[in-house]
């Protein structure tokens, strides 16, 4: 499933201003997230968790665009991204996604609970079918109950 500009605002919620900004700050964002590009859900999400945690705790987008594409693949790869306890860990230098468990050896400067984020995008894909947003997405696949 592929999300165009326009839908990567409304589902993340991210203002035309910041996403043209993270657009020339973070590599290979500009061309999926052009005008005409599109992104995976996986990285509308990332996007999503990404946002708030610049919003809500104040994390930089030099970390943010540091650690990426990384955040990305693990996106990409791992199914348990939405599910209750998954938790994007980030330090000054780095950011990984794993269960609630503290990883080891790793000086935490800030988490983002994924599941509430998560939920509140798939809730709003289904929600939007009269608004453009009628896609289909197979919640079973992705560790949620309907």
């Amino acid at each position: 499933m592929n999300f165009t500009h326009a839908q990567i605002l409304e589902l993340t919620g991210m203002t035309q201003e910041r996403l043209r900004h993270w657009r020339r700050e973070i590599s290979g964002l500009d061309a999926r997230a052009s005008r005409t590009g599109i992104v995976t859900f996986e990285e509308v999400a990332l996007l999503a968790v990404l946002s708030r945690a610049a919003d809500e705790l104040g994390i930089s987008l030099s970390l943010i665009a540091a650690n990426y594409d990384d955040l990305l693949i693990t996106f990409q790869e791992n199914q348990l991204i939405g599910e209750e306890g998954v938790i994007l860990w980030l330090s000054v230098d780095s950011a990984i996604v794993s269960r609630a468990e503290i990883p080891s050896e790793f000086e935490v400067a800030a988490m983002v609970k994924l599941a509430p984020i998560l939920k509140r995008l798939y809730d709003k894909v289904y929600q939007s079918g009269a608004r453009q947003l009628s896609l289909s997405l197979d919640l079973t696949d992705r560790g949620v109950k309907e």
